[in-house]
């Protein structure tokens, strides 16, 4: 340390580290396989994925970061689908995240298949997929916590805790905490990249 000649205040004169992302660790999602990149229609770009279906709204933020850097991955397409909350077919849309690497999406809360933990499947296309180019694939589950799902979603419970090797369990909160009907809050950060 050393005293500033303004006056007798000592000050720090090298650089403080500070970490690249606050808060819980980004959750990692893994490169898929090149057979399984689908094409991503257009129709399915949109925030609103739920349209009329009955169930408890659920409005799910994720943010995409870069595994190794910590920045934001701007212009990358998340690309949602889960189990309506009658357990049968799929809900599905996509958003392309912001310059700070977020993207939005209105939906409710997904139903539960027998035996697994209530989940949403998410793949994040790095690369130029909605212009046509090639893209980088990555997926992993986004996990609803059970105690939160065994309010929802009516069912046996899956065995223990869910570890997946890619995704990660979701930061779950209810917009009125003594109705959890009244609808859900979620968030998650994810990393891409090498």
């Amino acid at each position: 340390m050393r005293n500033d000649d303004s006056g007798s205040t000592p000050v720090i004169n090298r650089p403080v580290p500070r970490p690249a992302h606050r808060g819980p660790q980004p959750a990692p999602l893994l490169l898929a396989e090149p057979a399984v990149n689908n094409d991503l229609p257009l129709e399915l770009v949109r925030r609103d994925i739920a349209g009329d279906q009955p169930g408890v709204p659920l409005m799910l933020r994720v943010r995409v970061l870069h595994t190794v850097s910590g920045f934001p991955v701007p212009a990358a397409v998340v690309d949602i689908r889960h189990l309506p909350p009658t357990g049968t077919g799929e809900l599905r849309g996509a958003q392309v995240t912001d310059t700070e690497g977020y993207a939005e999406f209105r939906t409710v809360h997904p139903g539960r298949a027998p035996g697994e933990p209530v989940r949403i499947d998410t793949a994040v296309h790095v690369g130029g997929i909605l212009a046509g180019g090639r893209a980088l694939t990555y997926t992993g589950p986004l996990i609803v916590p059970e105690q939160i799902a065994g309010q929802v979603a009516p069912g046996p419970a899956p065995n223990g805790e869910p570890h997946p090797i890619s995704g990660g369990v979701l930061n779950v909160v209810p917009r009125d905490r003594f109705d959890v009907t009244a609808g859900l809050l979620a968030t998650m950060t994810v990393a891409v990249g090498d």
